[in-house]
């Protein structure tokens, strides 16, 4: 009787998986954001679409992230937080807000990257309104949930933007590293 050979991957193999979904998911998120950034009217539908369309893509970006993370951590091992570590092995017992932050603090940890985001700034904060907005958005209780006043739409899409800063920010400075 033959038995099969598993071959488990090495890390390299795991890392190019992890960089290929990367790759896969960017195109298709990217796609989705600038397609909509192409019908830009200005409406209540087009507002909401936006902060869909850009939270998916922050928590896509995010978690593609932490299967690189998942990798180089057990290969390197830099001084991470416990919560850092955490969020890279398993991300569910965190809410999105904290695993946006506490990954990308890991990923520029892990990977040796300067500079890393500033989560001290007044930026953060304000920044946690998207998922905060796109989880209303998604599970309405009221019409009021659904409503994003010209106000909040400025804010939103300047939060949208140093999110999305940051975790594109990590690629390049990965890629600045690394000759690429």
């Amino acid at each position: 009787m033959h038995s099969a050979v598993t071959t488990i991957p090495t890390p390299q193999e795991r890392m190019d998986v992890a960089f290929d979904n990367y790759f896969a998911l960017s195109d298709v998120l990217r796609e989705d954001l600038l397609a909509l950034l192409e019908t830009e009217i200005d409406s209540q539908h087009w507002r909401r679409n936006y902060v869909r369309v850009s939270a998916s893509l922050i928590e896509g970006y995010a978690h593609c992230l932490r299967e690189m993370c998942a990798v180089s951590f057990e290969c390197v091992a830099p001084e991470i937080s416990e919560r850092e570590a955490e969020v890279i092995r398993s991300e569910r017992s965190f809410n999105a807000n904290e695993r946006i932050k506490l990954t990308l603090r890991a990923a520029y940890k892990l990977f040796e990257l300067q500079p890393a985001p500033n989560f001290g700034g007044h930026e953060w904060p304000s920044a946690q309104r998207v998922l905060e907005r796109r989880h209303l958005l998604m599970h309405p209780k009221t019409p009021a949930d659904l409503e994003i006043s010209n106000e909040l739409w400025l804010k939103l899409r300047d939060d949208v933007t140093w999110l999305v800063e940051q975790l594109f920010n990590f690629i390049a400075a990965l890629q600045a590293k690394h000759g690429g």
